[in-house]
């Protein structure tokens, strides 16, 4: 099992671009949510790895899953964390600003942000700006795919680079 293997068999190619979301369209798609429980598996334990050699010496104590994902990445992600020594608590992104206790648990707290695909960075920019009000600090954020090609405020951890996407905006 490899990457490129990996990725060839879930993606896409048109001849004319298809719309990704409201912001931007590309001729390539990546299918996520076909990627079987072992791919994942294979995926998650090498973008764990990577994610504590970005980070270091510090560690994450919490995975934001951000809105959309398919694939549990946040999870998978937290399990290979796990096993490699490093407690991470998974909270859901939609969870932060419903005044259960989760704010006071992230002032403070290294995270890192989770996403199955990073397209053009918007959501991602959002929550972090969010969640760095909070008195956390962003480490990094985590993708299967990153189709940003840009500097950010952190490093991206991704499987693999994606291809370029065209913006409406």
């Amino acid at each position: 099992m490899d990457v490129a293997s990996i990725f060839e068999r879930i993606t896409e190619r048109y001849r004319d671009p298809v719309r990704l979301g409201s912001r931007c369209e590309s001729k390539v798609f990546y299918r996520v949510e076909d990627l079987t429980h072992d791919e994942l598996g294979y995926l998650g334990e090498a973008l764990a790895d990577r994610i504590l050699e970005v980070c270091s010496p510090l560690e994450p104590a919490y995975l934001i899953n951000l809105y959309g994902g398919f694939t549990n990445l946040a999870e998978i992600l937290s399990y290979h964390l796990a096993h490699a020594g490093v407690t991470v608590e998974v909270i859901p992104l939609a969870t932060v600003d419903a005044g259960n206790g989760i704010v006071g648990k992230l002032k403070g707290s290294n995270v890192v942000l989770v996403n199955d695909v990073i397209t053009t960075a918007r959501s991602c920019l959002e929550a972090h700006t969010r969640i760095t009000m909070m008195g956390a600090s962003v480490l990094c954020w985590a993708a299967l795919v990153d189709r940003t090609f840009g500097p950010g405020p952190v490093s991206v951890v991704a499987s693999i680079t994606g291809e370029p996407v065209r913006l409406f905006e």
